[in-house]
């Protein structure tokens, strides 16, 4: 796999993918996805930075034989991808489940990100239709992965995307076939213990905020409790479902390039 790199930190394997060359953004992705489902499109719309984009326990390049994940497990290994790549200081950008690990990670580590971008982030998983989600999730990961497939899908695109994507069938099985679904369970089951209220006032960068209108799987109202939290934080509405990231790739890139290239 071009641009990947392995190394051992705490008892598992890390994996990132690291590419091009200029100031360094790190990208952390989402429950279920990994830095290449959920970023891969926008590398392209990136010039003039080095992508750095790990893959953290129960995802893609990542092995990890710990059962019950931890937030600060997570920004542990994330910060030790950047450590293994020799960077220092960087600009920060999580999604979802990520961006909550941003967030702890912008709060513990102050003086390593130079600017943070939210994408579709939630302060907490305790909420009624939070947990009967993850709940959910979690249980059909391990019971039921071509369900649970289905549901993210039709939850996490719009009506108009899938509809120009084709044999809907051949993506489901791909998708249940290169998945860890025990990976997939094991995230979902901390996205229910997921609790970022005091992270949020203790971040310093400076912060954009990324809420995706039509958002089915997290309410869009937690990226204005987010932005309301973080001093300076600036909100921005995407039109569009919780994985718009992947729907439009060009559109993320070029806010993100916008906004971290001053």
């Amino acid at each position: 796999m071009p641009n990947a790199k392995r190394f051992h930190h705490d008892g598992a394997q890390i994996g990132y993918r690291d590419s091009g060359e200029g100031r360094p953004v790190v990208f952390v992705h989402g429950t279920g996805g990994d830095g290449e489902a959920n970023f891969g499109g926008m590398v392209p719309h990136l010039p003039g930075r080095r992508v750095l984009r790990p893959d953290y326990a129960g995802s893609g390049l990542t092995q990890d034989a710990t059962e019950a994940l931890t937030l600060d497990g997570l920004v542990a290994q994330i910060v030790a991808a950047a450590d293994h790549a020799d960077i220092d200081t960087f600009d920060l950008v999580g999604f979802s489940l990520g961006a909550a690990v941003a967030t702890r990670l912008a709060a513990r580590h102050p003086g390593r990100v130079r600017k943070l971008v939210l994408i579709g982030g939630f302060v907490t998983g305790s909420d009624p239709r939070s947990r009967l989600q993850f709940q959910h999730w979690a249980h059909l990961a391990r019971a039921d992965p071509d369900a649970l497939a289905r549901l993210m899908i039709l939850t996490g695109f719009s009506h108009d995307f899938l509809s120009g994507l084709g044999d809907l069938d051949a993506i489901v099985r791909d998708m249940v076939d290169g998945s860890n679904w025990h990976g997939v369970a094991r995230q979902a089951e901390l996205d229910l213990r997921v609790d970022i209220s005091d992270d949020l006032r203790l971040v310093k960068a400076p912060t954009l905020v990324l809420a995706n209108r039509y958002d089915q799987m997290v309410d869009p109202a937690a990226s204005e409790t987010i932005a309301d939290a973080i001093e300076g934080a600036d909100l921005r509405w995407i039109e569009g479902p919780h994985l718009a990231l992947m729907e439009k790739p060009s559109v993320i890139g070029a806010l993100l390039h916008d906004y971290l290239k001053a």
